[in-house]
């Protein structure tokens, strides 16, 4: 099942993540939009339409997992991946707590990424 084409929001420190999705993005016919803050984040939720959130775990430093609710209070049915550098089973037990869509972490390569986004962007598209 081909998704329909979406915008993905990906919130980072730094552009690695969006500059290495950028093809495949390209390829499926999604837009891209990126920020390195929370405010710019809020601010991207509340203008425009977006179909998923890609966030770096660290991103939120000053809000932690609050940013999440927040986030979910904005757009309940969002689907939100949340990335992480590391495996820390804690960490990733209290974020999945938060309902969000898919933990990854990046040591895992990013074909896993890749479908979770796929399989994010049809369940927003329903």
């Amino acid at each position: 099942m081909k998704e329909k084409c979406g915008t993905l929001l990906i919130a980072e420190r730094g552009c690695e993540l969006a500059q290495g999705l950028t093809p495949w993005l390209t390829e499926q016919g999604h837009r891209l939009k990126a920020v390195n803050n929370v405010k710019d984040l809020l601010m991207t939720l509340q203008s425009e339409k977006i179909n998923v959130l890609v966030m770096d775990v660290r991103l939120p430093e000053e809000l932690g997992y609050e940013a999440i609710s927040i986030i979910k209070g904005l757009h309940r049915k969002l689907p939100i991946i949340i990335t992480a550098d590391e495996n820390n089973p804690e960490q990733e037990s209290r974020i999945r707590q938060q309902g969000i869509f898919y933990y990854h972490v990046n040591s895992f390569g990013t074909d896993d990424l890749i479908l979770a986004i796929s399989n994010a962007m049809v369940r927003s598209s329903q």
